[in-house]
Parts: structure tokens; sequence; C-alpha cells
């Protein structure tokens, strides 16, 4: 997502914990309102897509983090985190993704809707 798409959308950026509690090759989900995002650091890059399997509703944070993918806990579906796109079957539709940045060492999440407030860990 680049920044003149997140101009045109109505969101905000919400507090997703301290970039130190997410080291290289972890990933943590972070709950909403409306959705649960999964936040993942592959070797210093920050990842966010939406966190539930389109295949079943199985969190992907259960998962296995494998380089740039995570695999589904349920079926074993793989999920691409740098654009969202579904891998391997029997999961076929692609996940969401979000822009994620730091601010004086806190992760963010864009969240495109308003009233999805995020909660993160402290």
């Amino acid at each position: 997502m680049d920044s003149d798409e997140l101009k045109r959308e109505e969101g905000s950026w919400i507090d997703a914990g301290r970039l130190d509690d997410l080291p290289p090759g972890s990933m943590r989900r972070i709950d909403g309102a409306s959705q649960r995002v999964l936040i993942a650091n592959v070797s210093g890059t920050l990842l966010a897509v939406a966190d539930t399997c389109t295949h079943e509703d199985a969190s992907l944070s259960m998962g296995v983090l494998d380089g740039e993918t995570v695999r589904c806990p349920l079926h074993g579906s793989r999920f691409c985190l740098r654009d969202g796109r579904a891998i391997d079957e029997p999961a076929e539709v692609d996940l969401a993704c979000f822009a994620v940045r730091v601010v004086r060492g806190r992760l963010q999440v864009y969240a495109p809707n308003p009233e999805a407030s995020l909660t993160a860990p402290n």
C-alpha cells in the first residue's frame, strides 16, 4: 500500500506494541473489533496481513513462519506475507495486507477502517 492509497482512504495508524517484542523470525496477532492482523518480522522487515486463513477460520498466528510465508495450522495452506497471495491449496483467496511502520520504537499498523481499533500488547 503506497502513501497515495493511504491518503485516499479514511483510517488511522494503530499502536501494535513494542518493536523489541517482535524480534526477527517471530510473528504475533493483534485483535481488532472487526479484524485480526498478523504482524511478522521477516529478517528485520515488518509485514502485516489478515490473520484469518481464507480457507477456514484458523488463526495464522498459530501457524508456522517460514521466511516470507506463513503456513496455516489447520490444513497447511501457505500465504506470502509480502503480498498476501495464497500459495498452496486448499486456500485460493489472498489475504488483505496492511501497512506497518515504527515510530519511537513502537509498531503501528494502518487500519483502513477508523472503527477498527486494534488491541496490542503493552
